[in-house]
Protein backbone atom coordinates (compact mmCIF):
# COMPACT_ATOMS: atom_id res chain seq x y z
CA UNK A 1 0.00 0.00 0.00
CA UNK A 2 1.03 3.73 0.19
CA UNK A 3 3.57 5.20 -1.96
CA UNK A 4 6.20 2.77 -1.51
CA UNK A 5 4.26 0.53 -2.74
CA UNK A 6 4.37 1.32 -6.52
CA UNK A 7 6.04 -1.78 -7.92
CA UNK A 8 4.49 -3.59 -10.76
CA UNK A 9 1.66 -6.02 -9.37
CA UNK A 10 1.16 -8.55 -12.28
CA UNK A 11 4.08 -11.40 -11.90
CA UNK A 12 6.02 -12.27 -15.17
CA UNK A 13 4.63 -16.10 -15.97
CA UNK A 14 7.62 -18.43 -16.53
CA UNK A 15 7.47 -20.82 -19.46
CA UNK A 16 9.48 -24.11 -19.52
CA UNK A 17 9.62 -25.27 -23.61
CA UNK A 18 11.25 -28.90 -23.15
CA UNK A 19 11.63 -31.43 -26.13
CA UNK A 20 14.03 -34.66 -26.48
CA UNK A 21 17.53 -32.45 -27.01
CA UNK A 22 16.43 -30.22 -24.08
CA UNK A 23 16.66 -32.90 -21.19
CA UNK A 24 19.89 -31.75 -19.81
CA UNK A 25 18.26 -28.63 -19.23
CA UNK A 26 15.01 -29.49 -17.77
CA UNK A 27 17.24 -31.25 -14.99
CA UNK A 28 19.28 -27.85 -14.53
CA UNK A 29 15.92 -25.98 -14.16
CA UNK A 30 14.78 -28.48 -11.46
CA UNK A 31 18.06 -28.18 -10.01
CA UNK A 32 17.45 -24.44 -9.75
CA UNK A 33 13.57 -23.84 -8.92
CA UNK A 34 14.90 -26.38 -5.50
CA UNK A 35 17.90 -24.34 -4.35
CA UNK A 36 15.07 -21.03 -5.03
CA UNK A 37 12.44 -22.93 -2.99
CA UNK A 38 15.16 -23.69 -0.32
CA UNK A 39 16.05 -19.79 0.20
CA UNK A 40 13.02 -18.62 0.12
CA UNK A 41 11.97 -21.00 3.18
CA UNK A 42 15.20 -20.36 5.01
CA UNK A 43 15.32 -17.44 7.22
CA UNK A 44 18.56 -15.96 9.17
CA UNK A 45 17.46 -16.62 12.85
CA UNK A 46 13.81 -18.82 12.61
CA UNK A 47 10.86 -19.32 10.45
CA UNK A 48 9.36 -15.72 9.30
CA UNK A 49 5.80 -16.88 10.29
CA UNK A 50 4.66 -19.57 12.30
CA UNK A 51 2.21 -21.16 9.14
CA UNK A 52 3.29 -22.51 6.56
CA UNK A 53 2.95 -20.02 2.68
CA UNK A 54 0.32 -23.19 1.78
CA UNK A 55 -1.87 -22.62 5.03
CA UNK A 56 -1.79 -18.39 4.84
CA UNK A 57 -2.71 -18.27 0.90
CA UNK A 58 -3.44 -21.21 -1.26
CA UNK A 59 -2.64 -19.10 -4.13
CA UNK A 60 0.81 -18.21 -2.99
CA UNK A 61 2.61 -19.36 -6.24
CA UNK A 62 4.07 -15.78 -7.32
CA UNK A 63 1.10 -15.25 -9.79
CA UNK A 64 -2.33 -13.37 -8.40
CA UNK A 65 -5.06 -15.31 -7.02
CA UNK A 66 -8.17 -15.49 -8.89
CA UNK A 67 -10.45 -12.72 -8.26
CA UNK A 68 -13.83 -13.75 -6.44
CA UNK A 69 -16.54 -12.37 -8.36
CA UNK A 70 -18.60 -9.33 -6.77
CA UNK A 71 -22.80 -10.38 -6.85
CA UNK A 72 -24.58 -8.17 -9.12
CA UNK A 73 -26.57 -6.10 -6.20
CA UNK A 74 -29.78 -5.37 -8.23
CA UNK A 75 -31.11 -9.21 -7.78
CA UNK A 76 -30.07 -9.52 -3.93
CA UNK A 77 -31.28 -12.51 -2.63
CA UNK A 78 -30.59 -12.71 1.28
CA UNK A 79 -28.77 -10.08 3.33
CA UNK A 80 -25.16 -9.73 3.43
CA UNK A 81 -22.26 -9.14 5.60
CA UNK A 82 -20.41 -5.64 5.47
CA UNK A 83 -17.58 -4.87 7.10
CA UNK A 84 -16.44 -1.39 7.37
CA UNK A 85 -13.46 0.75 8.89
CA UNK A 86 -13.28 4.28 8.47
CA UNK A 87 -9.49 5.71 8.08
CA UNK A 88 -7.85 9.03 7.17
CA UNK A 89 -5.58 9.64 3.89
CA UNK A 90 -2.53 8.40 5.37
CA UNK A 91 0.55 6.52 5.38
CA UNK A 92 0.08 4.62 8.21
CA UNK A 93 -3.25 3.65 7.60
CA UNK A 94 -2.36 1.86 4.51
CA UNK A 95 -0.03 -0.70 5.82
CA UNK A 96 -3.27 -0.81 8.62
CA UNK A 97 -5.35 -1.49 5.90
CA UNK A 98 -3.27 -4.03 3.93
CA UNK A 99 -3.34 -6.25 6.50
CA UNK A 100 -6.88 -5.92 7.24
CA UNK A 101 -7.50 -6.73 4.28
CA UNK A 102 -5.09 -9.56 3.77
CA UNK A 103 -6.69 -11.25 7.37
CA UNK A 104 -10.29 -10.88 5.45
CA UNK A 105 -9.07 -12.72 2.61
CA UNK A 106 -7.10 -15.38 4.98
CA UNK A 107 -9.94 -15.84 6.84
CA UNK A 108 -12.68 -16.18 3.54
CA UNK A 109 -14.92 -13.17 4.96
CA UNK A 110 -18.51 -13.23 3.43
CA UNK A 111 -19.66 -10.52 1.95
CA UNK A 112 -18.05 -6.98 1.23
CA UNK A 113 -15.18 -5.24 3.14
CA UNK A 114 -15.00 -1.16 2.68
CA UNK A 115 -12.15 0.61 3.68
CA UNK A 116 -13.69 4.04 3.90
CA UNK A 117 -10.92 6.81 3.45
CA UNK A 118 -11.45 10.65 4.08
CA UNK A 119 -9.34 13.45 3.06
CA UNK A 120 -8.02 12.49 0.47
CA UNK A 121 -7.04 14.98 -2.43
CA UNK A 122 -8.31 13.92 -6.39
CA UNK A 123 -4.63 12.90 -7.17
CA UNK A 124 -4.45 10.61 -3.92
CA UNK A 125 -7.83 8.91 -5.05
CA UNK A 126 -6.42 8.31 -8.26
CA UNK A 127 -3.20 6.68 -6.57
CA UNK A 128 -4.91 4.88 -3.96
CA UNK A 129 -7.71 3.31 -6.43
CA UNK A 130 -4.72 2.09 -8.55
CA UNK A 131 -3.02 0.31 -5.85
CA UNK A 132 -6.27 -0.81 -4.71
CA UNK A 133 -6.75 -1.92 -7.93
CA UNK A 134 -3.26 -3.70 -8.29
CA UNK A 135 -2.60 -4.87 -4.44
CA UNK A 136 -5.97 -5.44 -2.91
CA UNK A 137 -9.00 -6.36 -6.00
CA UNK A 138 -6.54 -9.53 -6.24
CA UNK A 139 -7.17 -11.00 -2.94
CA UNK A 140 -10.77 -10.60 -3.30
CA UNK A 141 -13.26 -8.42 -5.80
CA UNK A 142 -15.85 -7.64 -2.72
CA UNK A 143 -12.86 -5.26 -0.97
CA UNK A 144 -13.85 -2.02 -1.68
CA UNK A 145 -12.62 1.91 -1.67
CA UNK A 146 -15.07 4.83 0.12
CA UNK A 147 -13.50 8.17 -0.60
CA UNK A 148 -15.43 11.04 1.38
CA UNK A 149 -14.27 14.57 2.65
CA UNK A 150 -12.24 15.05 5.58
CA UNK A 151 -14.68 15.34 8.80
CA UNK A 152 -11.94 15.75 11.33
CA UNK A 153 -10.39 19.18 11.02
CA UNK A 154 -12.45 21.43 12.49
CA UNK A 155 -11.98 25.45 12.79
CA UNK A 156 -10.80 26.09 16.41
CA UNK A 157 -11.23 22.47 17.84
CA UNK A 158 -8.09 20.11 18.46
CA UNK A 159 -7.04 17.21 15.73
CA UNK A 160 -6.12 15.22 18.09
CA UNK A 161 -10.31 15.18 19.12
CA UNK A 162 -11.48 15.26 16.34
CA UNK A 163 -9.88 13.17 13.93
CA UNK A 164 -12.00 10.36 15.18
CA UNK A 165 -15.45 12.24 13.46
CA UNK A 166 -14.57 10.49 10.59
CA UNK A 167 -15.51 7.43 11.66
CA UNK A 168 -19.05 8.73 12.07
CA UNK A 169 -19.46 11.12 9.63
CA UNK A 170 -17.77 8.59 7.21
CA UNK A 171 -19.77 6.01 7.72
CA UNK A 172 -22.97 8.11 7.15
CA UNK A 173 -21.50 9.09 3.96
CA UNK A 174 -20.90 5.68 2.90
CA UNK A 175 -24.32 4.80 3.85
CA UNK A 176 -25.83 7.56 2.15
CA UNK A 177 -24.23 7.19 -1.06
CA UNK A 178 -23.42 3.33 -1.38
CA UNK A 179 -27.07 2.06 -0.36
CA UNK A 180 -29.19 5.46 -1.01
CA UNK A 181 -29.88 6.27 2.18
CA UNK A 182 -31.62 9.33 3.76
CA UNK A 183 -33.11 10.19 7.37
CA UNK A 184 -36.51 11.18 5.49
CA UNK A 185 -39.78 9.73 6.83
CA UNK A 186 -39.11 5.91 5.71
CA UNK A 187 -35.50 4.86 6.40
CA UNK A 188 -35.79 1.88 4.26
CA UNK A 189 -33.36 0.89 1.32
CA UNK A 190 -33.20 -2.80 -0.77
CA UNK A 191 -29.97 -3.24 1.92
CA UNK A 192 -31.90 -3.02 5.50
CA UNK A 193 -31.31 -6.60 6.32
CA UNK A 194 -27.40 -6.11 5.43
CA UNK A 195 -25.25 -6.79 9.00
CA UNK A 196 -22.66 -3.80 9.05
CA UNK A 197 -19.62 -4.80 11.15
CA UNK A 198 -17.67 -1.67 12.03
CA UNK A 199 -14.32 -2.14 13.01
CA UNK A 200 -10.83 -0.05 13.45
CA UNK A 201 -7.94 -0.43 11.35
CA UNK A 202 -5.96 -1.74 13.68
CA UNK A 203 -7.55 -4.90 14.54
CA UNK A 204 -5.79 -8.36 13.52
CA UNK A 205 -9.02 -10.64 12.74
CA UNK A 206 -8.61 -13.78 14.20
CA UNK A 207 -11.28 -15.68 12.40
CA UNK A 208 -14.54 -14.31 10.09
CA UNK A 209 -17.38 -11.76 11.60
CA UNK A 210 -20.83 -14.04 10.85
CA UNK A 211 -23.83 -13.46 11.94
CA UNK A 212 -24.20 -16.39 14.29
CA UNK A 213 -23.19 -16.73 17.67
CA UNK A 214 -25.08 -19.69 18.90
CA UNK A 215 -21.84 -21.70 19.54
CA UNK A 216 -20.02 -19.13 21.28
CA UNK A 217 -19.49 -19.41 24.68
CA UNK A 218 -21.24 -17.82 27.61
CA UNK A 219 -18.38 -16.08 28.61
CA UNK A 220 -18.47 -14.25 25.44
CA UNK A 221 -21.39 -11.73 27.02
CA UNK A 222 -21.09 -8.89 29.24
CA UNK A 223 -21.52 -10.95 32.83
CA UNK A 224 -24.51 -9.24 33.84
CA UNK A 225 -26.62 -10.44 30.77
CA UNK A 226 -25.23 -13.80 30.40
CA UNK A 227 -27.19 -15.84 32.33
CA UNK A 228 -30.24 -14.47 30.54
CA UNK A 229 -33.33 -16.60 29.07
CA UNK A 230 -33.65 -13.63 26.34
CA UNK A 231 -29.49 -13.79 24.88
CA UNK A 232 -30.17 -13.65 21.27
CA UNK A 233 -27.17 -14.92 18.73
CA UNK A 234 -28.20 -12.87 15.57
CA UNK A 235 -28.56 -9.62 14.73
CA UNK A 236 -31.47 -8.46 13.62
CA UNK A 237 -33.41 -5.30 13.14
CA UNK A 238 -33.69 -3.51 16.84
CA UNK A 239 -31.23 -5.94 18.15
CA UNK A 240 -27.37 -4.92 17.46
CA UNK A 241 -24.29 -6.30 19.58
CA UNK A 242 -21.30 -4.35 20.32
CA UNK A 243 -17.96 -4.92 22.76
CA UNK A 244 -17.51 -3.51 25.64
CA UNK A 245 -14.53 -1.11 26.34
CA UNK A 246 -15.77 -1.37 29.88
CA UNK A 247 -16.07 2.94 30.39
CA UNK A 248 -19.34 2.06 31.61
CA UNK A 249 -21.35 4.83 32.15
CA UNK A 250 -18.93 7.51 31.55
CA UNK A 251 -20.64 8.42 28.53
CA UNK A 252 -23.80 9.32 29.97
CA UNK A 253 -21.92 11.37 32.72
CA UNK A 254 -20.22 13.22 29.93
CA UNK A 255 -23.31 13.75 28.16
CA UNK A 256 -24.77 15.45 31.62
CA UNK A 257 -21.49 17.69 32.13
CA UNK A 258 -24.09 20.64 30.43
CA UNK A 259 -27.77 20.10 30.03
CA UNK A 260 -28.05 16.76 27.86
CA UNK A 261 -31.53 18.21 26.49
CA UNK A 262 -29.62 20.33 24.44
CA UNK A 263 -27.98 17.52 22.69
CA UNK A 264 -30.72 14.76 22.59
CA UNK A 265 -33.58 17.41 22.37
CA UNK A 266 -36.76 16.99 24.47
CA UNK A 267 -38.40 14.03 25.08
CA UNK A 268 -35.58 11.58 24.23
CA UNK A 269 -35.36 8.19 26.07
CA UNK A 270 -31.45 9.11 26.45
CA UNK A 271 -32.93 11.48 29.36
CA UNK A 272 -33.81 8.70 31.45
CA UNK A 273 -31.59 6.03 30.78
CA UNK A 274 -30.39 4.94 34.26
CA UNK A 275 -26.52 4.13 35.42
CA UNK A 276 -27.10 0.61 35.16
CA UNK A 277 -28.39 0.35 31.40
CA UNK A 278 -25.86 3.13 30.50
CA UNK A 279 -23.11 0.28 31.58
CA UNK A 280 -24.77 -3.08 30.55
CA UNK A 281 -27.19 -1.83 27.43
CA UNK A 282 -25.11 1.27 25.63
CA UNK A 283 -21.67 0.92 26.97
CA UNK A 284 -20.94 -0.34 22.92
CA UNK A 285 -17.35 -0.43 21.03
CA UNK A 286 -15.92 -1.57 18.06
CA UNK A 287 -16.75 -4.19 16.48
CA UNK A 288 -20.61 -2.94 16.13
CA UNK A 289 -22.93 -5.10 14.75
CA UNK A 290 -26.16 -3.95 13.29
CA UNK A 291 -28.57 -4.13 10.29
CA UNK A 292 -27.80 -1.27 8.27
CA UNK A 293 -31.43 0.11 8.64
CA UNK A 294 -30.26 0.57 12.15
CA UNK A 295 -26.60 1.63 11.84
CA UNK A 296 -28.21 4.32 9.52
CA UNK A 297 -30.77 5.59 11.62
CA UNK A 298 -27.89 5.85 14.51
CA UNK A 299 -25.20 7.22 12.80
CA UNK A 300 -27.31 10.16 11.47
CA UNK A 301 -27.63 11.11 15.25
CA UNK A 302 -24.21 10.13 16.31
CA UNK A 303 -22.97 12.64 13.81
CA UNK A 304 -25.29 14.80 14.76
CA UNK A 305 -24.30 14.50 18.28
CA UNK A 306 -20.98 14.29 18.88
CA UNK A 307 -20.08 18.00 18.19
CA UNK A 308 -22.76 18.87 20.70
CA UNK A 309 -20.99 16.90 23.18
CA UNK A 310 -17.90 17.93 22.65
CA UNK A 311 -19.10 21.28 23.47
CA UNK A 312 -18.73 20.20 26.74
CA UNK A 313 -16.70 17.07 26.72
CA UNK A 314 -13.21 17.62 25.27
CA UNK A 315 -11.74 14.33 24.73
CA UNK A 316 -10.90 11.18 22.13
CA UNK A 317 -13.51 9.42 24.01
CA UNK A 318 -16.19 11.82 22.88
CA UNK A 319 -16.36 9.70 19.37
CA UNK A 320 -17.36 6.49 21.16
CA UNK A 321 -19.68 8.55 23.78
CA UNK A 322 -22.03 10.05 20.45
CA UNK A 323 -22.55 6.33 19.40
CA UNK A 324 -24.05 5.33 22.74
CA UNK A 325 -25.53 8.36 23.35
CA UNK A 326 -27.29 7.70 19.76
CA UNK A 327 -27.96 4.08 20.88
CA UNK A 328 -29.64 5.68 24.16
CA UNK A 329 -31.84 8.41 22.03
CA UNK A 330 -32.77 5.68 19.87
CA UNK A 331 -33.43 3.43 22.27
CA UNK A 332 -31.14 0.52 20.51
CA UNK A 333 -30.08 -1.62 23.55
CA UNK A 334 -27.01 -3.55 22.59
CA UNK A 335 -26.01 -6.89 23.64
CA UNK A 336 -22.88 -6.15 25.28
CA UNK A 337 -19.92 -8.89 24.34
CA UNK A 338 -16.98 -8.91 26.72
CA UNK A 339 -15.02 -11.87 24.67
CA UNK A 340 -15.30 -10.30 20.54
CA UNK A 341 -12.04 -8.80 21.56
CA UNK A 342 -8.70 -8.54 23.30
CA UNK A 343 -6.56 -5.38 23.60
CA UNK A 344 -5.57 -4.39 27.32
CA UNK A 345 -3.34 -6.92 28.45
CA UNK A 346 -4.03 -6.10 32.47
CA UNK A 347 -7.66 -5.31 32.42
CA UNK A 348 -9.18 -7.41 34.81
CA UNK A 349 -12.08 -8.11 32.99
CA UNK A 350 -14.24 -6.40 30.24
CA UNK A 351 -11.64 -8.21 27.33
CA UNK A 352 -11.97 -11.71 25.91
CA UNK A 353 -8.83 -13.30 27.46
CA UNK A 354 -10.33 -16.39 29.14
CA UNK A 355 -8.87 -18.54 26.26
CA UNK A 356 -5.32 -18.16 27.84
CA UNK A 357 -6.29 -18.60 31.58
CA UNK A 358 -4.25 -21.89 31.72
CA UNK A 359 -2.04 -20.64 29.17
CA UNK A 360 1.67 -20.22 30.17
CA UNK A 361 5.11 -20.77 28.56
CA UNK A 362 3.57 -21.61 25.28
CA UNK A 363 1.52 -18.19 24.76
CA UNK A 364 3.65 -17.48 21.40
CA UNK A 365 2.37 -20.85 19.74
CA UNK A 366 -0.16 -18.85 18.10
CA UNK A 367 -1.25 -21.41 15.90
CA UNK A 368 -2.76 -23.23 18.87
CA UNK A 369 -5.38 -20.57 19.88
CA UNK A 370 -7.23 -20.25 16.37
CA UNK A 371 -10.22 -21.78 17.03
CA UNK A 372 -10.66 -20.30 20.94
CA UNK A 373 -9.42 -16.90 20.60
CA UNK A 374 -11.87 -13.77 19.97
CA UNK A 375 -13.05 -12.45 16.85
CA UNK A 376 -10.03 -9.74 16.94
CA UNK A 377 -6.57 -8.59 18.11
CA UNK A 378 -6.98 -4.82 18.57
CA UNK A 379 -3.31 -3.46 18.56
CA UNK A 380 -4.09 -0.21 19.70
CA UNK A 381 -1.38 0.00 22.67
CA UNK A 382 2.54 -1.39 22.85
CA UNK A 383 3.19 -4.62 23.90
CA UNK A 384 6.23 -6.38 24.80
CA UNK A 385 7.90 -9.70 25.69
CA UNK A 386 11.55 -9.99 26.31
CA UNK A 387 13.82 -7.81 23.69
CA UNK A 388 10.73 -8.20 21.51
CA UNK A 389 8.59 -5.05 21.49
CA UNK A 390 5.58 -3.49 19.36
CA UNK A 391 3.82 -0.32 19.24
CA UNK A 392 1.66 0.20 15.96
CA UNK A 393 3.35 3.85 16.13
CA UNK A 394 6.79 2.03 15.53
CA UNK A 395 5.94 -0.40 12.59
CA UNK A 396 7.68 0.58 9.35
CA UNK A 397 5.40 2.68 7.14
CA UNK A 398 7.41 0.91 4.34
CA UNK A 399 6.68 -2.32 5.62
CA UNK A 400 5.05 -3.96 2.80
CA UNK A 401 7.72 -3.93 0.01
CA UNK A 402 9.79 -5.88 -2.04
CA UNK A 403 12.85 -4.61 0.37
CA UNK A 404 11.77 -4.24 3.74
CA UNK A 405 13.08 -7.34 5.85
CA UNK A 406 10.45 -9.54 7.97
CA UNK A 407 9.47 -9.06 11.80
CA UNK A 408 12.11 -11.52 14.05
CA UNK A 409 10.06 -13.52 15.31
CA UNK A 410 10.30 -14.67 18.77
CA UNK A 411 10.99 -18.46 19.57
CA UNK A 412 7.96 -20.48 20.73
CA UNK A 413 9.03 -21.25 23.99
CA UNK A 414 10.03 -17.30 24.76
CA UNK A 415 7.17 -17.10 27.87
CA UNK A 416 8.78 -20.06 29.68
CA UNK A 417 12.11 -18.32 30.32
CA UNK A 418 11.23 -14.74 29.84
CA UNK A 419 10.86 -12.44 32.73
CA UNK A 420 10.25 -9.07 31.40
CA UNK A 421 9.20 -6.36 28.93
CA UNK A 422 11.78 -4.19 27.39
CA UNK A 423 9.36 -1.03 25.76
CA UNK A 424 10.29 1.43 23.05
CA UNK A 425 11.10 3.84 25.39
CA UNK A 426 13.56 1.74 26.73
CA UNK A 427 12.07 1.12 30.43
CA UNK A 428 11.67 -2.03 31.45
CA UNK A 429 8.92 -4.11 33.82
CA UNK A 430 9.31 -7.32 35.41
CA UNK A 431 7.05 -10.01 36.18
CA UNK A 432 6.25 -12.88 38.75
CA UNK A 433 4.03 -14.52 40.78
CA UNK A 434 0.41 -13.78 39.73
CA UNK A 435 1.91 -10.91 37.64
CA UNK A 436 2.85 -13.41 34.72
CA UNK A 437 -0.39 -14.02 33.39
CA UNK A 438 0.10 -10.47 31.63
CA UNK A 439 3.49 -11.09 30.38
CA UNK A 440 2.01 -13.98 28.60
CA UNK A 441 -1.07 -11.84 27.46
CA UNK A 442 1.79 -9.32 26.14
CA UNK A 443 3.78 -12.60 24.58
CA UNK A 444 0.43 -13.87 23.00
CA UNK A 445 -0.05 -9.90 21.64
CA UNK A 446 3.66 -9.56 20.33
CA UNK A 447 3.66 -13.19 18.50
CA UNK A 448 0.00 -12.91 17.20
CA UNK A 449 0.74 -9.10 15.15
CA UNK A 450 3.98 -9.72 14.15
CA UNK A 451 2.73 -13.24 12.54
CA UNK A 452 0.17 -11.27 10.59
CA UNK A 453 2.44 -8.67 9.50
CA UNK A 454 5.30 -10.93 8.37
CA UNK A 455 2.11 -12.94 6.70
CA UNK A 456 0.43 -9.95 4.62
CA UNK A 457 4.11 -9.06 4.05
CA UNK A 458 5.23 -12.17 2.69
CA UNK A 459 1.99 -12.44 0.28
CA UNK A 460 2.78 -8.99 -0.59
CA UNK A 461 6.18 -10.16 -1.98
CA UNK A 462 5.21 -13.46 -3.27
CA UNK A 463 2.98 -11.53 -5.70
CA UNK A 464 4.48 -7.92 -6.32
CA UNK A 465 7.94 -8.68 -6.50
CA UNK A 466 8.98 -10.09 -9.76
CA UNK A 467 13.24 -9.23 -9.50
CA UNK A 468 13.17 -10.96 -6.01
CA UNK A 469 12.39 -9.78 -2.51
CA UNK A 470 13.38 -9.59 1.12
CA UNK A 471 12.77 -12.64 3.16
CA UNK A 472 14.83 -11.91 5.76
CA UNK A 473 12.77 -12.26 9.03
CA UNK A 474 15.79 -10.20 10.96
CA UNK A 475 13.72 -7.01 11.84
CA UNK A 476 13.75 -6.35 15.17
CA UNK A 477 12.75 -3.08 16.70
CA UNK A 478 15.68 -2.28 18.94
CA UNK A 479 18.12 -3.46 16.54
CA UNK A 480 17.21 -0.85 14.36
CA UNK A 481 16.52 1.99 16.82
CA UNK A 482 19.91 1.51 18.08
CA UNK A 483 21.27 1.81 14.11
CA UNK A 484 19.62 5.45 14.51
CA UNK A 485 21.01 6.47 18.06
CA UNK A 486 18.06 6.12 19.85
CA UNK A 487 19.28 5.58 23.83
CA UNK A 488 16.61 7.08 25.56
CA UNK A 489 12.50 8.34 26.08
CA UNK A 490 13.79 11.78 24.58
CA UNK A 491 15.56 10.29 21.22
CA UNK A 492 13.13 8.10 20.27
CA UNK A 493 9.96 8.23 22.45
CA UNK A 494 6.88 6.32 21.72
Amino acid sequence: MAHQMTRNSRSKKAMLKCGPKQIAGVFVAIVLVAMVINLRVATTHQQRTWLSIQEISPDATGTAPKRKKSRDSSHRQESQMQVVFSTSCSIKHDWQSYLFFFQAYLHQQPGNVTRIVSGCTEEQQQEMLRIHEEQISIMNERFHLHFTPEFGKIEGRSWEVTKYWNKPFGVKHWLENKFGYRYEGDVSTPFDDDIIVLVDPDMLMQRPFLNDFSKFPKTTWHKSIRNRDDLYFKVSHGKPIAQTYSFNDAWLLAARKGNMEDIVGPGSPALNVSNYDATVTFSAGPPYMLTARDMYRLVHHWAKFLPLINNNFVGMMGEMYGYCTAAAHLNLRHQIATGFMVSNVVISEGEGWDFMDHVTGDACDVAKFRDTAPLVVHFCQRYSVGEYFLSKYKVPTDILTCDHKLFELPPKDIAAYTTYSHYGDNSTKTYSGGKMKDLYRHTFMVCSIMDGLNRAATFYKDHHCPNGANYNATWNHFREEKLQGCKTVHDCPV
